[in-house]
């Protein structure tokens, strides 16, 4: 059997994985190994914009939940990205931190002291490279290029004047001082290519001698001694078993899925769910797997009347000429991300926002499923602070099986009220001008669906149509008490050298996109262990 050697062994290659090898090979003499069991960011479609659904379809695999009882018995279905770069690669793009209430509450109400917003925005500023903003809340001197979205679409453009005329305020920064209002998203793409973690924060330092990234090894489980975590066993590319030693810290960034799931395998969580499976148990953490949360999405769906939206783009002469656009010009539809505006609004009343809307000028599918087959819109309103919670366990003690996942992802009410409410808005910004203008049937919830208050048909209608935001979070929450599954400083409670710094550490899920909360996450931890080397 293979054997390596290395001071930290980093496991998983996606954003926060990313972010914690280049700044460790950087500001360190440590040796660092990066574990990713997917592919290399060579793909094409990875590096352009607006080829994303096509990277999503070929560099992610999705974990299927059990029948879900608050979804009429459907699965819940959540694409991973599983390539160099993790949802940095094959997600829509969209920057977005979240409220600075939602890091003041990990503050003080599940008490990660240090975790406030006035202690992670300078983490947000120091990474951010942003190409208009410079203020109080933003960088320009960062790695990460954060930018507006390039050839902004005209349905795009004429959902935002209809959201205002239905009462929503305009917003030019969802990550200033405040969230709401409907906007132009900044994303991380710019100049034509994808600004991924793996392209902004990895591949800069990918020559230096203390780096090694390693693709298409799959980690089984940490080697844990005298409860102290001393490497980790995987296959490599052809099969073959390998062990990676680390003679100072491992360091799990494998995401909300596949992090519990190897410290399970490790013999670290619930003791049913090990001893269900032989595994020995080296410490109980009932924590580990459980709290999962998700932001959920109900896209409500018009048809266009005529053809302006973005069907068949990807074909024909249309396809020709945005193809010569981009590679001879650097512009035109190619260079966008798609998702490029939307909406963050207190329906409810409670004072911040609560539901967050994308808007596109296309349909896009169910995850796993083809984009709708004419020109459509959707308003597309999701939970930003959902309550549901899932757990994750084992199906088996083979590393290469799926989790399993139970979801109950709409089973607290409050959830599915606030779908409700997103759904008669999304309708009501539909009816305003100058979209209703050019609006046909629409498709989802549909004429025979009521949005009225009380209306069975509508709640009956979200349930079927419910899916992933790709927000996954919550299943290695970090917390103040050796019950936590880690601690302040994300150290596995109860084994040493071991830490997580992915977004499995987040007590509750923040109001929007969890790529940029995640690439923090990983910065403070990078901070945290250069501190101890």
């Amino acid at each position: 059997m293979r054997t390596l050697d290395f001071d930290i062994v980093i496991v998983g290659g996606g954003s926060a994985g990313c972010v914690i090898a280049a700044r460790l090979a950087a500001d360190s003499d440590a040796r660092v190994l990066l574990l990713e069991r997917g592919n290399p960011d060579t793909n094409r479609w990875i590096q352009i914009p607006a080829t994303f659904f096509k990277a999503l379809r070929t560099e992610a695999d999705a974990v299927a939940s059990e029948p879900d009882p608050s979804l009429d018995g459907r699965r819940f279905v959540v694409p991973q990205g599983k390539v160099m770069g993790g949802g940095s690669s094959v997600n829509g793009m969209i920057y977005m931190r979240g409220q600075h209430r939602d890091y003041d509450d990990w503050e003080t109400e599940h008490g990660c002291t240090g975790w406030g917003f006035d202690r992670v925005l300078p983490t947000f500023k120091r990474q951010e490279a942003n190409t208009r903003l410079s203020d109080d809340f933003h960088g320009q001197h960062g790695r990460l290029v954060v930018a507006d979205p390039s050839a902004p679409h005209p349905v795009s453009a004429a959902i935002l004047v209809a959201a205002v005329a239905a009462g929503i305020p305009r917003s030019d920064d969802f990550n200033g001082a405040t969230q709401t209002g409907a906007g132009w998203y900044q994303v991380t793409a710019h100049g034509g290519q994808r600004q991924s973690a793996a392209r902004c924060f990895l591949r800069p330092e990918l020559g230096r001698p203390n780096l090694t990234v390693l693709t298409n090894h799959l980690a089984a489980r940490i080697v844990i001694e005298n409860r102290r975590a001393v490497g980790v066993e995987a296959f490599d590319e052809q099969g073959q078993p390998v062990v990676i030693r680390a003679l100072r810290e491992v360091v799990l960034t494998a995401g909300s899925f596949q992090t519990p799931k190897l410290l399970m395998l490790s013999g670290v969580g619930p003791r049913d769910v090990l001893e269900r499976h032989g595994i020995p148990v080296l410490h109980e953490a009932d924590e580990v797997g459980r709290n999962y949360q998700d932001h959920v999405g109900a896209p409500v769906t018009r048809r266009l009347k005529a053809p302006l939206g973005l069907h068949g783009a990807d074909s024909g002469l249309k396809a020709l000429k945005h193809a010569v656009d981009y590679w001879v010009f650097r512009r035109g539809l190619l260079t966008s991300n798609l998702l490029q505006a939307g909406a963050c609004v207190d329906t409810s009343g409670a004072g911040r926002p609560d539901v967050q809307f994308n808007f596109a000028p296309f349909a896009p599918g169910a995850p796993g499923q083809p984009p709708l087959a004419f020109h459509a819109v959707q308003i597309h309103p999701m939970t930003m602070r959902p309550r549901s919670r899932g757990r994750l366990g084992l199906r088996s003690a083979d590393p290469a099986d799926a989790p399993h996942f139970e979801t109950r992802i709409l089973s607290d009410p409050d959830d599915l009220g606030t779908l409700r409410r997103g759904v008669r808005l999304a309708r009501e910004i539909c009816a305003q001008s100058p979209l209703r203008e050019l609006l046909g049937a629409e498709i989802w919830p549909g004429a025979d669906t009521s949005t009225a208050t009380g209306s069975n048909t509508l709640d009956d209608a979200i349930r079927k149509q419910a899916r992933t935001i790709f927000h996954p979070a919550g299943t290695c929450r970090m917390g103040p008490t050796p019950a936590a599954a880690v601690d302040l400083h994300l150290r596995v409670n109860g084994i040493s050298g071991l830490r997580v710094a992915d977004c499995s550490v987040m007590p509750a899920l923040v109001s929007g996109n969890t790529n940029a909360p995640t690439m923090m996450i990983a910065d403070r931890a990078a901070d945290a262990i250069l501190a101890d080397l």
